[in-house]
């Protein structure tokens, strides 16, 4: 027991306090006798929100989870819409069309979706992670694309029905793949105290409170569309879709991500070559751009035939080797809108060794000279100083080696 007067707390909410150790507590707030409305907010937060909140999550979490409830009740509320147009499109009402017929048609859909997300996950797993938020965006506006086939599947000819349905779902696929690695990356980002699996799991939580909640909506509103004029699901989904992806746009904006991926590294550069100071985490993260890339092109990690094949390019290609340290880099500019930068590593090259690589190659870019090593230390210090993490990146190296015979 502590010898001097103390307060309990809870969540950082003080509960009691103590005048002397053996003095009974005294209790400033009773968490079993609160008022009505503060005792719903009690429990809303408790059920919904992970332990600790908001000490053990991000500043952006609770905005982003707002925007992010808001477009998964669009989202949802297009689902029905679209599944209705589709068990229509089957055959589901029509005397005439067969079980059989449906059965394969919804079979050969499932097939390509499956084929389609190993395929997608194959050509682009390893960008989800360092273009986490323009996959979440792309992800989505797949989605409200799939759905806008489905529901205009039922009213084409009988013979685009399966090819547009297998392309809806080939959509869905590549979404459901993105969606939910993005996802994954977003959690890790918020779980602050090592907890992402209870950030995870709330999440689930809201997700699944919306979905009842869209569910309720739907059971009146899909009668009401029934038989009538096709112009009121159309307008209702398009409505659905624009509030979508502007909750999603949102969301993805509203993340501060505090590891550097190339876009935001190349923002922190140049801030740095041109005045001296590193953007903070929220300033670069909004002047991120989702659709394209800041700076030359780059292959980071890269055999060396890629990284000396424009080696033939007198005065436009320029290599860099320096002493004591695992990598290679080669810059070469084309023209002065078209330059491109490769790394190649050697066996040992660490994490921070390929930090400090792509480093060089963003200040080669900024400055047309290659930097000295205390270049980089300062650079590195001043990031530090803002609150960056460089304990880890994301920055999309590739997995070529090198090494001499001997080793």
């Amino acid at each position: 027991m502590p010898t001097l007067p103390f307060i309990e707390e809870y969540s950082g909410e003080v509960v009691r306090q103590y005048t002397s150790p053996d003095a009974e507590p005294t209790v400033t707030k009773k968490k079993d006798n609160l008022p009505f409305l503060a005792a719903i907010k009690s429990f809303f937060i408790t059920v919904f929100l992970p332990q600790g909140y908001p000490h053990t999550v991000t500043p952006d979490y609770l905005e982003y989870q707002c925007w992010d409830t808001i477009q998964a009740f669009a989202s949802s509320l297009t689902h029905a819409i679209s599944t209705s147009a589709v068990l229509k499109g089957v055959g589901v009402g029509n005397q005439e069309a067969t079980v059989l017929a449906a059965s394969l048609t919804w079979l050969i859909r499932d097939g390509v979706g499956m084929v389609g997300s190993i395929v997608f996950a194959w050509a682009k797993g390893t960008e989800l992670d360092s273009n986490c938020k323009r996959w979440r965006l792309v992800a989505d506006i797949l989605n409200d694309l799939s759905h806008l086939l489905e529901l205009a599947a039922p009213h084409l000819s009988t013979d685009w029905f399966i090819p547009i349905t297998c392309g809806s779902s080939l959509l869905r696929a590549v979404v459901g793949v993105a969606g939910g690695a993005t996802r994954t990356a977003v959690t890790r980002h918020q779980a602050r105290r090592e907890n992402l699996a209870d950030v995870a799991a709330k999440d689930g939580s809201q997700e699944t409170l919306v979905n009842i909640m869209s569910l309720l909506v739907s059971l009146s509103l899909l009668p009401a569309l029934d038989g009538a004029d096709i112009r009121w699901s159309w307008g209702l989904s398009l409505l659905f879709v624009g509030i979508h992806i502007f909750a999603n746009w949102r969301a993805v904006r509203v993340l501060r991500f505090d590891t550097v991926n190339q876009n935001r590294l190349a923002i922190c550069v140049r801030s740095y070559i041109a005045t001296k100071t590193i953007p903070s985490i929220t300033e670069a993260n909004q002047a991120e751009p989702l659709f394209w890339r800041v700076g030359p092109m780059r292959q980071f990690g890269c055999d060396i035939p890629t990284a000396y094949r424009f080696s033939s390019l007198e005065g436009r290609f320029f290599a860099h080797e320096p002493k004591n340290t695992p990598w290679i880099l080669t810059y070469y500019i084309f023209r002065p809108d078209h330059e491109h930068g490769f790394i190649v590593l050697r066996h040992d090259a660490t994490s921070d060794d390929q930090l400090d690589a792509a480093i060089s190659i963003e200040m080669k870019s900024a400055t047309s000279n290659w930097p000295e090593k205390a270049d980089i230390i300062a650079f590195k210090e001043a990031m530090a100083a803002k609150n960056w993490d460089l304990t880890s990146h994301h920055l999309d190296f590739d997995e070529w080696r090198y090494r001499s015979k001997a080793q």
